[in-house]
């Protein structure tokens, strides 16, 4: 029987790690870790395998804002992990082009390249946020558009319509928020949910889940959860979760929550 093979984005540090680091137990697994640097991407193999010498464990150099570096072979379970958030008080058109390019553009560019690749009855984990909840919208209005959202096409213009508002200053007349990470996670979730019905005739279930705030880089490591705690759902999500193609739902500690 061919390994179950899994990829991590973002596998270098923090979450992705701990993610990769828990499939790799498994004794039928292959598992990829994804990341932009090399030099970090393979210190993070070095690392797994000093603690499972025998554990098929590899690197793949990939930005997920680069179309040509997602190219791989076939797969079992994609975790989406990779992520990004600026720190302290930045905001504004370029900064929220930047957080979305990673967060939602990047998320949507490795599922659209990895989709033909992903075996029936596969799977797809994004690790998306509860800062991005639908409930970060108060306009009833813009809500809506989320909620009935349905296809590719609407959603990239709803994330246009986003960076656009901000690069003019009028984010707030829009009805949008003023966090650049929770629009992007917003629409990192609603992703989840267009790819679920959309890979349903195969099988595939999309999940989303919310690891919490974790000590990591990106908490400036003061996170009151640690990043294996984090990664526990994203990794049973990816392996022996009971899922539904098609029946997308947004997870954390192993229990579903509204989107």
């Amino acid at each position: 029987m061919p390994p179950f093979t899994s990829i991590v984005t973002g596998a270098n540090q923090g979450i992705g790690l701990e993610i990769a680091r828990q499939l790799v137990r498994r004794p039928d697994s292959r598992t990829v870790v994804a990341a932009r640097n090399p030099e970090r991407g393979q210190a993070a193999v070095a690392d797994l395998k000093s603690h499972l010498p025998a554990a098929d464990i590899r690197f793949h150099q990939l930005d997920i804002t680069d179309a040509d570096s997602v190219q791989l072979g076939s797969i079992n379970a994609l975790i989406n992990n990779a992520g990004f958030a600026f720190k302290g008080n930045a905001f504004g058109g370029q900064e929220a082009e930047t957080t979305l390019g990673v967060n939602y553009w990047g998320t949507k560019r490795v599922c659209t390249a990895l989709e033909p690749l992903l075996s029936d009855g596969g799977r797809i984990i994004n690790v998306c946020s509860a800062a991005g909840k639908l409930s970060i919208v108060r306009d009833a209005a813009l809500r809506k558009r989320f909620e009935e959202c349905a296809s590719l096409q609407e959603l990239d213009e709803l994330a246009d319509g986003f960076v656009a508002a901000v690069s003019l200053g009028n984010h707030r007349q829009h009805g949008w928020p003023d966090t650049m990470y929770g629009v992007s996670k917003l629409c990192e979730a609603t992703l989840t949910r267009i790819l679920a019905r959309r890979l349903a005739p195969r099988c595939i279930c999309v999940e989303a889940m919310c690891p919490g705030w974790c000590s990591t880089n990106m908490s400036s490591y003061k996170g009151p959860r640690s990043a294996a705690e984090g990664a526990d759902t994203a990794a049973w999500l990816a392996t022996e979760a009971p899922l539904t193609p098609g029946e997308a739902h947004f997870w954390r500690d192993r229990a579903q929550e509204g989107f």
